[in-house]
């Protein structure tokens, strides 16, 4: 039995529908308008929604909108209904993000089917991600200069240089990007250039050549690649980029920003691992906590977590007041380093350039212990 929402302020067209949708076996939960409907999601996560596109308060076009923006509900299938039958107006139910749009006066039949196929098609994906062997790892960090994406890119190398993994790199920083700088590689086109395609084109094929290779074999997907273009990266295409990736690695290293985004909890959503790195330094701690307490509220394993201290400075707490600041000791320290920036200068990872140094055998300690962490191939 499926659960949907449907959304309309007739009240007569509300009895028909959701009498019409039992009959066929669904449970069904009734709004009046926009705001109903999401707060009715917010109690009870449906497995599709109907909405009406005229409607007071807010209506299907708005709704939709929101829908699609929230990491929760970006894949939440959407069916349109109107009266308005011009091509302009089904063309925008299709750019805020519907699946279907359903014209007035409503053939139960033809909506049934579509119902149906969308349904069958939730059912698909959700089998689908059980099969895929990929792993995803994502990097944090609450204030800047923590070294975050320093460390995410000689991760992946240092994966990838076992010659064991399939690697790639998903650069979420959409307005700054610059891990693609880190291995010397120059995308031509990020998930911003999808932006324009019907969300129906955006096929596995078309995320592959976004994709760019560097010489240790790592894969980098670069999200954005100017900072007024960051608002055409959306989170359904964030989800897609991030799924084409676990489909064909065993590894996906996601190098997020210093922010909670819908963007950055959609990569959330889909990791099986997250390493939380700070500088030895008060601020940088505290926004490193404030991620694990937000992790925590979001009720993600613990076991799930690994604490990185970075040391991008000779200065700074020690290790024991660093474990009595967080309650836990730090799982990997990384010592400092000036070879660090020497390496980024190059576009060169630290972990190929100067492989014997001991800042780089932590990094692939740090590594090693990600794999652990998420096995990959189960």
């Amino acid at each position: 039995m499926s659960y949907i929402l449907f959304v309309d302020d007739e009240e007569q067209i509300r009895k028909l529908l959701s009498t019409y949708l039992t009959r066929q076996g669904h449970e069904v939960a009734l709004a009046t308008d926009g705001y109903e409907a999401l707060k009715a999601i917010r109690s009870r996560m449906p497995d599709l929604v109907i909405t009406d596109v005229s409607m007071p308060n807010m209506n299907g076009f708005e709704l939709t909108r929101r829908l699609r923006a929230d990491h929760k509900t970006a894949r939440l299938p959407v069916v349109m209904l109107s009266a308005r039958k011009q091509a302009d107006d089904v063309l925008t139910g299709y750019a805020e993000g519907a699946d279907e749009y359903v014209a007035k006066p409503i053939e139960m039949t033809v909506l049934a089917a579509k119902i149906e196929v969308l349904l069958k098609r939730v059912q698909a994906f959700a089998g689908a991600t059980l099969k895929r062997g990929g792993r995803v790892i994502v990097f944090a960090h609450g204030k800047g200069g923590a070294g975050t994406t320093t460390l995410a890119v000689n991760t992946a190398v240092a994966l990838a240089e076992t010659k064991l993994y399939r690697v790639a790199v998903c650069d979420l920083n959409l307005e700054f990007a610059n891990a693609h700088m880190l291995v010397d590689l120059k995308p031509q086109q990020t998930l911003a250039h999808l932006a324009s395609l019907d969300p129906a084109l955006i096929d596995d094929a078309a995320v592959s050549r976004l994709l760019v290779q560097d010489r240790s074999g790592v894969q980098v997907l670069q999200s954005c690649d100017a900072p007024e273009n960051a608002e055409l990266v959306t989170v359904p295409l964030v989800q897609q980029g991030i799924d084409h990736l676990r489909a064909t690695m065993d590894y996906v290293i996601v190098d997020t920003p210093a922010t909670f985004s819908q963007q950055v909890l959609a990569a959330v959503d889909a990791s099986d691992a997250i390493a939380v790195v700070s500088q030895p330094h008060l601020a940088s701690l505290k926004a490193g906590k404030d991620w694990l307490d937000v992790l925590e509220k979001l009720s993600y394993p613990k076991e799930r977590t690994l604490v990185v201290i970075n040391r991008t400075t000779q200065g700074g707490l020690e290790n024991d007041q660093i474990a009595r600041f967080f309650n836990r000791k730090p799982d990997v320290v990384i010592p400092f380093s000036t070879v660090f920036d020497e390496a980024s200068d190059r576009g060169r990872p630290l972990v190929v350039l100067r492989a014997d140094n001991v800042a780089a055998k932590v990094v692939k300690d740090l590594a090693a212990q990600l794999t652990v962490l998420a096995p990959a191939g189960r």
